[in-house]
């Protein structure tokens, strides 16, 4: 790529100089003038499609990024929700064991008597209403 831009300055060079030692007006300043005038159009698009080639190449890079970035925001996302879920089903079952717990250890006897322990047992289920 390289060699074809020096190629083409080296030879919109020889055209200007070129250019300078012919009369102007004459056939060949004409043909010489539009040989330079294609010569430059293509030094432009080549330079145009290098500076695309480069912005293209920095987009995808960017892209990639953002990619990487917002999966690994995903899956931070995926094992908080995941963790939340498992306290919201670990917590209650814990809460209920405890109680559970004090609640026989009170009732030793085998009966029921207090209607504290008696209502909350009720309520002591790990299902949503």
């Amino acid at each position: 790529m390289e060699e074809i831009r020096n190629l083409l300055d080296e030879e919109i060079k020889a055209e200007i100089e070129a250019l300078s030692s012919l009369t102007f007006g004459s056939k060949e300043h004409l043909t010489a003038t539009e040989n330079l005038a294609t010569l430059y159009k293509l030094r432009v698009d080549e330079t145009k499609t290098a500076l695309d080639f480069e912005e293209k190449s920095e987009n995808r890079k960017n892209d990639d990024e953002f990619k990487k970035n917002q999966l690994a925001e995903q899956v931070k996302d995926r094992y908080f929700k995941l963790g939340i879920a498992a306290a919201e089903l670990v917590l209650p079952l814990m809460f209920y064991a405890v109680w559970m717990r004090r609640g026989f250890k009170f009732e030793e006897n085998g009966t029921y008597t207090s209607t504290t322990f008696r209502g909350l047992f009720n309520c002591f289920r790990p299902t949503k209403k």
